[in-house]
Order: C-alpha cells, then sequence, then structure tokens
C-alpha cells in the first residue's frame, strides 16, 4: 500500500487516485475540518467538568490543555462523536480517582461562569490526581484503539475499575445527578453543557428558553473558520452536483460560525443530527447514504477528520454506495489510523482539498 504525495501537504491513496475526478458531489463533516472547535467544544467540556466537580462535590480542580489532548484521543474510538458522551466519561474517569470525595448536594443552582475561567486556562491540568486520571484514560484508551467503543462501552469498564475501588455506588450515583444524556433539559450534564456552549443568546435561539444555569455569552463565540470562500468557490466550480454537511451540531451552531460561507452548501441536502429526532448519529453509514440520496450522487466524497468519519464511510461503501474518504490532520491521533484504514486521501490543511480534482504533476512516494 502506497500514497501518491500531490504537493506539500496532500496524500492519495495510489489505488484511488484516479477516483477523485469521478466525484460529483462532497459532504463535510463541521468539528475539525470546517470549523475549529479546540476553544469551544473542548471549553466547554473542561468548564462543565470543572463546574460540576466543585459545585456538587467541593473538588476545585485546573483543567488544561493535556485534558483536550486525552479528549482527542477519545474520539479516535469513533464512539464519540456526541461532545456530552465524551464530557460524562471524562468526568467519570477523574471522579473515579477521588477517593475522599462526598457529595454536598445533589443539582445545580445558578452559576458565575467567569469564576472558572481561571481553572480552564492552564497548559496543564492540577492537581496530580487529575493527571492520574488522564494517564488511566489514555492506558484505557490505548488498548481499545481499532474497535468501535462507545460511551457506554466505556463505562462497563469504568464500573469495572470502579469496583475494584470500592466505589460503584458512587459512580453510579454521580451518573444519576448527570442526568439522561439525550437532549437539552432532560438532564443536569446535556443543560449546562449546552448553556456553556451556545450562550444566552444561543439557547434563547436554538430552545426558546432562558438558561437554568449558565448566562454568559457562550464558548461558540471562540470559535474559527477553518476553510475559505476562495476554496469553497473553487470546490463549487470543480464538483458538479455541490456541497453540503453532515454534522453533530445543529443548523444554529453551524450558521452562526460559518456566517456568510454556509451560502456554497446545500442545507435542504445536509444533515444537521442534533436537530433531528431519531436516535442516529455517526458513524451510522445511513447518514452519507441519505445524503447522497438528496444529492442525487453517483460518487460521493466524504471529508472529516476524526474515527468515526471514516468509519461512516466504509460502513456505506460495504452497504453498496459508491463514497470516498478524505482525513484532514487536526487531530494529532488521526494520521495513523487513517493509514491503517486506508483512507482514500489524507491532508494537513481542509484548503488543499481542490488539489485531489486536478490532474497536475505529482510525485509518486511510498508511504
Amino acid at each position: 500500500m502506497s500514497y501518491k504525495l500531490l504537493g506539500e501537504g496532500v496524500l492519495v491513496l495510489r489505488d484511488s487516485y484516479d477516483e477523485f475526478p469521478e466525484v460529483d458531489s462532497i459532504a463535510f463533516d463541521c468539528d475539525g475540518t470546517l470549523i475549529d472547535a479546540s476553544n469551544s467544544y473542548y471549553l466547554a467540556t473542561r468548564l462543565t467538568t470543572c463546574i460540576i466537580l466543585k459545585e456538587l462535590y467541593g473538588f476545585e480542580c485546573k483543567l488544561g490543555r493535556d485534558f483536550d489532548k486525552t479528549v482527542k484521543f477519545l474520539e479516535m474510538l469513533g464512539g464519540f462523536n456526541n461532545d456530552w458522551n465524551k464530557a460524562a466519561v471524562m468526568m467519570q474517569a477523574i471522579f473515579l480517582h477521588l477517593d475522599d470525595v462526598k457529595a454536598r448536594k445533589n443539582k445545580l443552582e445558578q452559576i458565575e461562569i467567569e469564576s472558572y475561567l481561571e481553572q480552564v486556562s492552564d497548559q496543564e491540568s492540577s492537581p496530580q490526581i487529575i493527571k492520574d486520571a488522564l494517564a488511566w484514560m489514555k492506558k484505557t484508551i490505548s488498548e481499545n484503539l481499532g474497535k468501535f467503543v462507545t460511551r457506554e462501552d466505556l463505562e462497563k469498564i469504568l464500573d469495572e475499575e470502579a469496583e475494584k475501588r470500592g466505589r460503584l455506588n458512587q459512580l453510579r450515583e454521580l451518573r444519576e445527578k448527570l442526568g439522561p444524556i439525550t437532549r437539552y433539559g432532560e438532564g443536569m450534564l446535556t443543560t449546562l453543557y449546552d448553556e456553556i456552549y451556545l450562550g444566552e443568546q444561543g439557547v434563547k435561539a436554538k430552545y426558546g428558553r432562558k438558561p437554568r444555569y449558565v448566562s454568559w455569552n457562550g464558548a461558540i463565540e471562540r470559535e474559527k473558520v477553518l476553510i475559505s470562500g476562495d476554496t469553497l468557490r473553487e470546490l463549487q466550480q470543480l464538483i458538479p452536483k455541490g456541497l453540503v454537511i453532515i454534522t453533530g451540531r445543529g443548523r444554529w451552531e453551524v450558521e452562526k460560525t460559518l456566517g456568510r460561507l454556509i451560502d456554497y452548501f446545500n442545507l435542504d441536502a445536509s444533515i444537521f443530527v442534533a436537530d433531528q429526532r431519531e436516535e442516529r448519529e455517526k458513524p451510522d453509514p445511513l447518514l452519507l447514504i441519505e445524503c447522497a440520496r438528496r444529492m442525487k450522487s453517483e460518487k460521493i466524497l466524504y471529508v472529516g477528520d476524526s474515527a468515526e468519519d471514516l468509519i461512516m464511510v466504509k460502513s456505506a461503501v460495504e452497504k453498496g454506495l459508491d463514497a470516498l474518504f478524505a482525513g484532514v490532520l487536526t487531530n494529532e491521533n488521526a494520521l495513523g489510523f487513517f493509514v491503517e484504514k486506508k483512507a482514500e486521501a489524507i491532508m494537513e490543511d481542509v484548503n488543499n482539498l481542490p488539489r485531489l480534482f486536478k490532474r497536475e504533476e505529482a510525485l509518486w512516494k511510498p508511504f
């Protein structure tokens, strides 16, 4: 197996090189592909974890970029497209290592979030017990790489570890407090998380409610767009049936951050998982199959940055869809996974995507 190097920063699987000019539509993942969510979703995960542990258990901690790196590693298990699930397992892993904490209360009240921002600004997490928890998570993830692992799967592993430590009942009590990981308003974690991420105006716009716990401008304001208007214009000219989005986000959040760039996408054919009532999310291949049907696509390319993106495409191909995958290396753990699973293309920057569809002189190089 070898890859073709199309200039700096773009690799194409040799056997797939001639297929890219046949692509008639492109579907994009959002986080890590179209949008840099490192200062929004990851920040919301850190804040949610800090707040619940402090408010309910009196445990004060600092969570830094090493925490984010563990979350990014978690994303390579394929079953963590939903950020609520990431927050839930990270919080449980930390809680498991807190031997002396006891519940002070069972529910949250109004939170002054500004007082927590300093606790999530450090490069390194503290105290040492947090580092121990992160190391345990990394080890657990490493042992399960290559498998498809969900929150429920990891919670079974957490239960086994909690039983060894004599803390199984306490861990289950924490889960009860967090509430169902289903929708905004139905559980403590999901409600707090969305209020931190969306902000007061976002909660009102998306859910038609006033926030229950947090009133501020929202982590979403810190997002940056990764793809340029020039790239999207060029792709529109190259791809006959156009561009769409398949994302775990809701449409409101996507439009909020992309702004006028949203006009380059066929929104009627796009799929915004958070807005759907069905319990379906990536890597369910039916998402890509349905999108291709809406586009009347004969060969579709999906562009994403994590394990569930590639798994979705490979599963859709097994069901008969003519589809390719292009991986963007915004997750530092993704390269090895993409190579092992034979991603048809791998690139450092999403703005290099048009290069896949041009027959320019290229250099063969084994990989």
